[in-house]
Order: structure tokens, then C-alpha cells, then sequence
């Protein structure tokens, strides 16, 4: 996403010497205070990850498209980009446990298919809208609602996701993004409907069964005509294909990724569209939301601006996170500390063998 230029209101409260903070800089703190320190104290240069690199130029391209600036054609201009990016800046996917690229192939083929399959939707909206939330004294939370739907009885809130879908356990950890829009928008006036995800990765195919109730199939967009096979092979055995064409027009469908080859009568039963994640705004995860804020806060100004106040995590327990994740492996005294560590008991052990 290319870089933005600090709104004149947000530049007015840093200005004024007000405590600013945004979602990233909460997280930060609570998964490294160390990092915390390295970013927002320390102000060190990060280092680019191939996770933090991807999705800018695709959200680009999903603004101008909403905006209707362009074509849903330029998303597929903005894969190719983002995958250009990564090799400029000589930024890899991690290989899977085999040594294979797993990942960045699984990538490219679910935001492929999301591009081709992408339409714009309809209505009044507005796009990476800053919102400015007064927090309390003189302490601010600060962000950008990557897309925004108004009609006459309030706001949807959209935020585009290029990530993977999110599980039980880190639900409500994501969610508090979304509860944070949603309180800046209500103090702006407005009533808040609804809240959601748009997982780029993932589509929702819906169908209606033999009993008239529609049912709902989430997959990646990858594997959809694969997890629908079942239903696929059911609903031609009762149009009267036979075991030999059914297995024939599958196997296509699942090589192409698409419903083009089978017959017009089946591909009709079925609506595939990029899959929006709701997030109830319930009382309970508002309040932990609030509560989440404050002790966050509460830690950076315990910390204060002292290095020493700022301890690293736990490394032994999150040593895929400070070699992967993080944005300081390469300037981390303690990371690099564990590293040494690491590289002389090896050494030593290898000393102690013959052979």
C-alpha cells in the first residue's frame, strides 16, 4: 500500500504532544515489550516479512475498484505485483516442512481465483476512512476502515483479509480491530449494523437442498470444487449422468477450479462469492475490548521510555515468532543472545563426538 500521508487532524494531535496509538502498537507490546521498544520508543527501521509485504498493492487495487477508479481486471495486475515486490526485496515464503513452496503456490492460486471471480459491490461507500477515537485525558486510538457502506439506518464495517481464516482460539483477538471501528463510528454518530471480514483467500458457495433450506459451504478458493464434490456428484446422479460421466466432468472441474465444464442446469444451482466473516458485537467482546486498551496502555506507560523496562518474550516459547515474525530479528540483542547461545552448545556437543 503505498505510503500515506499523516492526515492534517492526526498531525495536529501529535502536535500537541497527545498519546496516540493504534491496534498494531497495542499488539506489540503484549507479544514483545522488547519490540515495542525497538518500534515505538527506539524507532529502528523494520525488517520487511514476507506476510507484513503482502495484500498492499491488492487493497490498492480493491479501493479504486470500489471507488470505481478501474476494473476488477487490476487485481490480477496486483497479484503479479505483489509477487514482484517480494522478489525486489528479496523477501521469501517460509517453505513447508518438506522443504517445498507450499505456501506461496497455495497463495498464488487462491488470490487468483478470488481476482478472477471478484465483483465490485454496489452502493455508497468510502474507502480507508481515518477514523480518530478519543480515548481518555489526552489519549487517542487512531486507524483506517479499509471500507465503509452507508444507507439510512447506519454503517457497515468491511476490513479486507489476506491472512488465513481465523480459528476459535484467536477470534476475538482479531475482532478487536473491528470492535475499535465500530466505537470510533459511534462516536461519530453513527449506528453501527454490522461488522465483517471479506477473507480474500476463502469463497462461500450456497446451494439449496432437496428439503428448499439453502446451505453453505466455506472453502479456500483453491479447493472449492474439490469440498464440493460430494454435493457435485449427487446432483448429477439425479440429472441421470452416469458413474463414468460424473467421474469424467468432476475430474475437469476440479483440474479447471470452475463449474465452466459442467452443465449449465447444475451450475446454476450454485452461488460462489468471496466469503465476508461476520463479527458479532457482543457486550462481552466490546468490554474486553476496552479493558484489553487500557492495560496496554497501562504497560507502555509503566515501561516508559526506559530500554531496561522493556523485557523481551518469552524466546525459547515464541522462537518461531522472533525468527520469522518479527520485524527486529536482525537488530534484537536478546534474539541475538539466544542465537549465540544456541550456535556454542551445537558446537560444543560436536567437539564431544568422534566422528
Amino acid at each position: 500500500m503505498a505510503a500515506r500521508e499523516i492526515a492534517p487532524e492526526l498531525q495536529k494531535l501529535f502536535d500537541e504532544g497527545e498519546e496516540v496509538y493504534s491496534i498494531s502498537r497495542l499488539n506489540c507490546i503484549n507479544q514483545c515489550e522488547y519490540q515495542a521498544y525497538l518500534s515505538y520508543i527506539a524507532c529502528l527501521p523494520k525488517k520487511t516479512g514476507v506476510w507484513s509485504a503482502l495484500g498492499s498493492s491488492i487493497h490498492d487495487a480493491l479501493e479504486k475498484c470500489v471507488k470505481g477508479e478501474a476494473e476488477e481486471s487490476i487485481l490480477k495486475d496486483a497479484i503479479n505485483k505483489e509477487l514482484e515486490n517480494l522478489d525486489i526485496l528479496g523477501i521469501d515464503f517460509p517453505l513447508d516442512r518438506n522443504g517445498n513452496p507450499t505456501l506461496r503456490n497455495n497463495w498464488i492460486v487462491n488470490m487468483s481465483k478470488f481476482a478472477q471471480e471478484f465483483k465490485t459491490p454496489k452502493g455508497k461507500f468510502e474507502t480507508e476512512k481515518l477514523i480518530l477515537l478519543h480515548w481518555k485525558d489526552n489519549i487517542w486510538i487512531q486507524g483506517y476502515i479499509d471500507l465503509i457502506r452507508y444507507d439510512k439506518n447506519g454503517v457497515y464495517i468491511v476490513d479486507w483479509k489476506t491472512s488465513s481464516n481465523y480459528d476459535k482460539k484467536h477470534l476475538v483477538e482479531a475482532g478487536r480491530q473491528l470492535v475499535l471501528y465500530a466505537l470510533a463510528m459511534q462516536e461519530e454518530g453513527y449506528t453501527v449494523n454490522r461488522v465483517s471480514w471479506c477473507m480474500l483467500k476463502y469463497c462461500k458457495t450456497t446451494w439449496i437442498q432437496k428439503n428448499g433450506k439453502p446451505k453453505d459451504k466455506i472453502s479456500e478458493w483453491r479447493n472449492y470444487i474439490k469440498d464440493l464434490r460430494s454435493v457435485l456428484e449427487k446432483k448429477l446422479s439425479d440429472m441421470g449422468y452416469d458413474e463414468v460421466d460424473t467421474d469424467a466432468l468432476l475430474f475437469q472441474a476440479e483440474q479447471d477450479n470452475s463449474m465452466e465444464c459442467l452443465p449449465k442446469e447444475l451450475r446454476s444451482q450454485f452461488k460462489t462469492v468471496p466469503y465476508v466473516r461476520d463479527y458479532e458485537l457482543t457486550d462481552e467482546v466490546i468490554e474486553e475490548c476496552k479493558q484489553y486498551i487500557n492495560d496496554s496502555i497501562e504497560k507502555y506507560h509503566k515501561c516508559g521510555n526506559v530500554e531496561k523496562n522493556f523485557h523481551p518474550c518469552d524466546i525459547n516459547k515464541e522462537s518461531f515468532f522472533c525468527s520469522s515474525l518479527c520485524d527486529f530479528s536482525t537488530s534484537c540483542k536478546y534474539w541475538k543472545e539466544y542465537c549465540d547461545q544456541l550456535k556454542y552448545k551445537e558446537n560444543s556437543e560436536d567437539e564431544d563426538d568422534l566422528f
